[in-house]
């Protein structure tokens, strides 16, 4: 299936997403303590989503990723619209299009893993994960993204089941997960692991996120030896969580420091590059600049 995303995924040129969502939501003063996290905010107070979304316009990204990240139906449970997954769903990406306005950018939709990004051992059985994930890509599909991106992955077998879905709606997709100072995915497997049985799904693209920034070419050099004909991508942190729930500031915190990763990983073969929590619009334009 030929689309304008994948045209200019093809021109082989660096192509920028947008930066955190959520860290940004609780900057400008959200408080995310809900057990659904962002997904509150569409309901009551999406014009703070079109401030950052057209914020992240103006910054220069070309995707900009729809707050779908928790708005499947078991997301969804804790606010009691767990029958209102499709509506917001779609909602969230309208609100990217209020956002964009006449600005031609991309719209990714957004799918999380189940259940918390840091726990793989609360990874669902096989069942529910086919069920949510194929009702989360035909709500994507009906609400009209450009792309799928499948992202904060912590388990090898719920990335196979959601870019499985993925993959029948015809959408682009790309898959991101999340690994350790080790370089292994969360649960323990490694990256390469991941990239070899995630290739099969005939994905567009395969990045990681939600790491330091400093950390990113060593856990993707493995990848990059392997000479994948796939885009390569990478949207970081600016610190790291550590185990007792702490966040850590890492060099990345600084945007100018940041955007001299990025033109790193741009150099060493990276294409797609944006930030994860922590970086803002500025981050976003000092990338574009530097790259």
């Amino acid at each position: 299936m030929s689309t304008p995303f994948l045209s200019r995924l093809a021109t082989g040129s660096p192509l920028l997403l947008d930066g955190g969502t959520g860290t940004e939501l609780s900057r400008r003063g959200v408080d995310l303590s809900h057990p659904s996290w962002t997904a509150g905010i569409l309901r009551d107070d999406p014009q703070i989503l079109v401030e950052i979304h057209r914020d992240y316009v103006q910054a220069g990204a070309e995707i900009i990723t729809a707050n779908t990240f928790r708005t499947h139906a078991r997301n969804l449970h804790s606010l009691g619209l767990a029958d209102q997954a499709r509506e917001l769903t779609c909602r969230a990406v309208d609100i990217v299009r209020e956002a964009a306005g006449r600005k031609p950018v991309f719209i990714a939709g957004s799918v999380a893993p189940l259940e918390d990004c840091y726990s793989p051992h609360s990874t669902p059985d096989r069942s529910a994960l086919e069920e949510e994930h194929e009702r989360m890509a035909d709500n994507l599909l009906t609400a009209g993204v450009d792309l799928i991106l499948i992202e904060t992955q912590v388990t090898i077998r719920e990335a196979l089941v959601a870019s499985r879905a993925a993959a029948r709606t015809g959408l682009p997709f790309l898959v991101s997960f999340v690994c350790d100072r080790h370089g292994s995915v969360l649960s323990g497997e490694s990256l390469e692991s991941a990239w070899r049985e995630i290739h099969s799904t005939g994905l567009n693209g395969f990045l990681v996120n939600c790491l330091p920034a400093e950390e990113v070419l060593q856990t993707l050099a493995p990848i990059l030896a392997a000479q994948p004909h796939v885009p390569l991508g990478a949207y970081a942190n600016t610190g790291r969580l550590l185990p007792d729930g702490s966040w850590e500031a890492t060099s990345g915190a600084d945007p100018a420091v940041y955007a001299g990763f990025a033109r790193s990983w741009k150099e060493s073969g990276l294409q797609i590059l944006g930030g994860c929590c922590g970086t803002t619009p500025e981050y976003i334009s000092s990338i574009r600049n530097a790259i």
